[in-house]
């Protein structure tokens, strides 16, 4: 075990390097800053952003746009979930709304995000739409991949619902949900940052990317690219410290 994490670790390193490689190269044949910045260049538009009075303020507000979204759709999903998993009518129900959001061009709901909402509301509502369809989904593959044998033991055993419903079904559905939520989290954050570069709220990731495609400051926007990028990671690291603490992967 210890050589397979090695040998990933070491071909990670190797990926990043030669990421690097070829930005220096690239950097190089172009010799364009506008185009595609040196490493240099993007180093120093970093340390510029992060010296930034506001840098706090923009990272704190779009974080808290995306997780406020993230959240309201878990919430939302859990129950939708729960209730289409004991009523039919309620799964027929979410069933067009569901292909409707599937089918809807992302453009189209962040326009319409755009025109119904405020500039600080419009990039949450634009996170929640596109990550709920995930989360609802898992929750209800959560309830409905219990097995059945199980449910007929319990109930042989007469054992009591809220405990069925404990060691049962919520263990099922946080297993299913632990398998998306890094990916559905990172979604969330990149539909909130593209909703802030056109609602342009003051203090926001995607208001200042889009300050920095205006003033052709390319080596700005990958500095912002790699901070997106760091945050993700963290996120990452915050979601399997949770998983290892709420011992998630010994309901596999």
């Amino acid at each position: 075990m210890k050589d397979y994490i090695l040998k990933d670790k070491k071909l990670s390193i190797l990926s990043k390097l030669i990421i690097i490689g070829m930005w220096i190269l690239l950097s190089k044949i172009i010799d364009n800053e506008v185009i595609f910045p040196t490493i240099k260049s993007t180093f120093i538009s970093l340390i510029d952003i992060v010296k930034n009075s506001d840098f706090l303020n923009i990272i704190i507000s779009s974080l808290l746009r995306s997780l406020i979204g993230f959240l309201i759709s878990l919430f939302l999903a859990i129950i939708t979930g729960i209730l289409s998993s004991v009523s039919k009518i309620i799964y027929n129900l979410m069933m067009p709304i569901l292909n409707f959001l599937s089918s809807v061009p992302t453009m189209a709901i962040i326009i319409l995000a755009l025109i119904w909402l405020d500039s600080e509301y419009a990039p949450m509502f634009i996170g929640f739409i596109m990550v709920f369809p995930i989360l609802y989904e898992t929750v209800l593959k959560g309830i409905l991949s219990v097995n059945s044998k199980i449910i007929t033991m319990a109930q042989l055993y007469n054992v009591g619902k809220i405990t069925v419903i404990k060691d049962i079904y919520i263990p099922s559905i946080l297993l299913n949900l632990s398998l998306v939520f890094t990916s559905s989290l990172g979604i969330n954050l990149k539909m909130v940052i593209a909703g802030e570069a056109l609602s342009q709220p003051r203090f926001a990731i995607g208001s200042s990317l889009q300050l920095q495609k205006m003033y052709l400051n390319t080596s700005g926007v990958f500095a912002w690219i790699i901070i997106i990028l760091l945050i993700s990671k963290i996120f990452k690291f915050i979601v399997e410290l949770i998983k290892r603490n709420l011992k998630i992967n010994r309901w596999k």
